[in-house]
């Protein structure tokens, strides 16, 4: 089992960071294409696209999985298909309610009306998204990573193929309608690619037979509905956040095409760009979620330990290897493929949040498999409380860093939370300075010091300075695992 959840791990790791190379090079033609006011308006979907994801699939996903997985409904397809007439039928009243009040939306909630087509072509997907989130859920409670890593790929790569395409055959004007066309081919080419998987599946029934569907579906809402809920608040609170920040960037003097550039720049590229080295603390999560529920319920806590141990560990050092680099190349990345020096600062000052970004994943994660959902729900209410906070009382007067400060303020408040919660309970332990405080202090100064010796490098020799900057990477990183492994921080018995 261990051997299958790294399986897991590696392969969707492996999908997450191809998806996100594929990503960011859609992002950085839609950031040049659209421009980064066109780039804020596109974005503003999101908020919608977030609560009717929550409500069509969130919670009904996690159940799905977690009822799988049970030896009593164990691989039951009676599962994955009441899972998706439950999630179909909710998608498609929320499609319905989205297509025909969009006026209505743009107007009183995204208060942008240009956002109202956006929202029309967004309303197709939701159907299909439900339909491909319950299959994946179904792959994910047989520990199977290898659709739902193939998912993330098609529907990649069909989103921008289908962009390119219209951009390359001048079909239409390129616009920030053309961007949510994509999202919407890129979700159908990958539903019907789940759907076949499904029906190829050769996964036998066993012990579920008896069980009537309604039953089954009794069982999936009670699991669904306490935690699509509990998601529902934060989906709510996290999309008041995302359209209050235009409106408080304009009470602090921008104008209102000045405001949702800034907001393109944080939410379409800035936190993006931070989140994709956490694509490998995402997968470890999904596969892990399954796993700890399983110990919990052997009452196996030796294992529990064991695990949360050493993920959290590795969260936290690919934290401090993300922040070492956007700490001194976030600048040159802004400029050199954004070509926006907006961009480049922001990822900047924001880059001390990806310990507390990835590592909060992980412990959530952990957490939810111990069936103590409310205890995540408090302590992300919690730093969304602070970050709301931050956003109506201190970015008025300070801008965008008011902002910032609450975002870096609440995540680092989310992850003392979790982890207090199982420290406390006899669930981990957690070493600060081995973990975070030293790996993090010599990777930030290793990577400075190769970045100040291959800029003299690239002077004496006429080198593309900001190029061959990011070359100094590589042998700060090599440098910084040889003396994290002679110190005993990582170790090959670890991965076992």
């Amino acid at each position: 089992m261990k051997e299958k959840i790294l399986k897991g791990t590696i392969l969707l790791t492996m999908a997450g960071i191809l998806t996100r190379l594929i990503g960011f090079v859609y992002r950085i033609f839609l950031a040049n294409m659209l421009g980064e006011t066109e780039l804020g308006i596109y974005q503003l979907v999101f908020p919608v696209y977030g609560i009717c994801f929550t409500l069509y699939a969130s919670g009904l996903q996690t159940a799905v999985s977690q009822l799988v997985s049970n030896p009593r409904y164990k691989y039951s397809k009676k599962v994955i298909k009441t899972g998706i007439v439950l999630s179909l039928a909710v998608s498609l009243i929320l499609s319905a309610t989205v297509f025909t009040c969009s006026d209505f939306i743009s107007r009183h909630f995204l208060f942008t009306e240009k956002t109202s087509d956006l929202l029309k072509i967004l309303a197709v997907i939701f159907p299909f998204c439900g339909v491909t989130s319950m299959i994946n859920g179904y792959f994910y409670g047989l520990r199977e990573a290898k659709v739902p890593a193939a998912t993330q790929l098609i529907e990649q790569l069909c989103r921008v193929g289908f962009v390119f395409l219209i951009y390359a055959g001048a079909f239409c004007e390129f616009s920030s309608k053309v961007a949510v066309a994509g999202l919407a081919a890129g979700e159908i080419s990958s539903n019907i690619y789940n759907l076949i998987s499904l029906k190829r599946s050769k996964v036998k029934e066993a012990g579920v037979l008896s069980i009537r569907s309604i039953q089954i579906a009794g069982s999936i809402l009670k699991q669904a509905i306490p935690l699509g809920g509990t998601k529902l608040v934060i989906s709510l609170l996290s999309s008041f956040e995302s359209v209050l920040i235009p409106i408080m960037l304009m009470r602090y003097g921008l104008s209102n095409d000045h405001s949702l550039a800034l907001y393109g720049v944080i939410t379409g590229i800035v936190l993006p760009f931070i989140m994709f080295p956490g694509t490998i603390t995402n997968s470890l999560s999904v596969l892990l979620l399954p796993e700890i529920s399983k110990a919990d319920s052997e009452n196996n806590m030796e294992k529990i330990r064991y695990a949360t141990k050493i993920t959290i560990k590795y969260s936290l050092l690919l934290g401090c290897i993300a922040t070492a680099v956007f700490l001194n190349l976030g600048q040159q990345i802004g400029i050199l493929f954004f070509h926006s020096e907006n961009a480049g600062k922001l990822l900047t000052l924001l880059a001390v949040i990806c310990p507390f970004i990835y590592v909060s994943t992980t412990l959530s994660s952990i957490i939810n498999g111990l069936s103590k959902t409310h205890i995540t729900f408090r302590n992300t209410i919690c730093g969304l409380i602070i970050r709301i906070v931050f956003l109506v009382a201190i970015t008025p007067q300070y801008g965008i860093y008011g902002y910032l400060l609450g975002l870096l303020l609440s995540q680092i408040m989310i992850s003392i939370l979790d982890g207090v919660y199982l420290i406390r309970h006899g669930y981990t332990e957690i070493d600060l300075f081995r973990w975070l405080v030293f790996p993090g202090a010599l990777l930030t100064v290793s990577i400075y010091l190769c970045r100040v010796v291959t800029q003299r490098l690239c002077v004496t020799l006429h080198f593309e300075k900001d190029i061959m900057i990011f070359f100094a990477i590589v042998p700060a990183l090599l440098l910084s695992f040889y003396l994290f492994w002679i110190t005993g921080l990582i170790r090959k018995s670890d991965l076992r």
